[in-house]
């Protein structure tokens, strides 16, 4: 009867598999978002993940977190902050340890919700909650960043901007945000240097489409022409 009897293999093998269910567990709703992020640069493709997502989780809060990203990347802002409403509602009914992680999340969508509809007041206020409780969402400094410099607050702009610097990740968020912060100070030659490459390399950004960037290159290039 010594077969329950437990050695370090056998306690380290029992951990193992528990510690791997719960890995999966976590990250199997999230396995579409993970497909999307593959396709970066093919947008048709990613939506289409981002689509499947919605169909199969149906009325869980990432199939909202997904649907909601889905509409961002397609410039229907109004209903992307109608699915972050309705999944940050799945959250407040069902306070699960996954959903409390989920609104953090839902929160970074609504800040790109609001900035790109040029909300950035409250842009930069979603965004700042969203790093006062995870100081690992990088993202959300840039969101805090750019909105800075589109409100012409250039020193918050700039502070925000060296926290995210000295990263690695997002490269492309980090000449957007250069770009925002030089066309604040009237540089608009080096902003549009900068939004010029990301347009040439086709940016991976999470959440900000190419129209945007098409937004951005028109504004300045117009207020280029006014000064000189």
């Amino acid at each position: 009867m010594n077969y329950l009897n437990l050695n370090v293999t056998s306690t380290l093998a029992g951990l193992a598999a528990v510690f791997l269910v719960m890995l999966l567990r976590l990250h199997w709703p999230f396995r579409f978002q993970y497909m999307s992020n593959l396709f970066n640069r093919w947008q048709d493709v990613r939506l289409r993940w981002l689509e499947a997502s919605y169909r199969k989780n149906r009325s869980r809060s990432v199939a909202m977190l997904d649907k909601s990203t889905y509409e961002i990347l397609t410039g229907n802002y109004e209903l992307a902050e109608k699915y972050i409403a309705q999944g940050l509602h799945v959250c407040k009914e069902q306070p699960t340890l996954f959903n409390q992680a989920m609104i953090h999340y839902l929160f970074y969508n609504l800040a790109i919700v609001y900035y790109s509809s040029g909300r950035y007041s409250e842009a930069l206020e979603v965004a700042f909650r969203v790093y006062q409780r995870d100081h690992g969402m990088t993202d959300s400094l840039a969101v805090i960043a750019c909105s800075h410099a589109r409100l012409g607050e250039v020193e918050s702009a700039q502070a925000a901007y060296q926290l995210i610097s000295r990263k690695r990740s997002a490269r492309s968020w980090k000449l957007f945000c250069l770009a925002e912060i030089e066309a604040a100070q009237g540089n608009y030659d080096h902003a549009l240097l900068y939004i010029r490459q990301l347009l040439g390399k086709s940016p991976q950004f999470l959440h900000l489409n190419r129209t945007e960037l098409e937004k951005r290159l028109e504004e300045w290039q117009k207020a280029s022409t006014q000064i000189s």
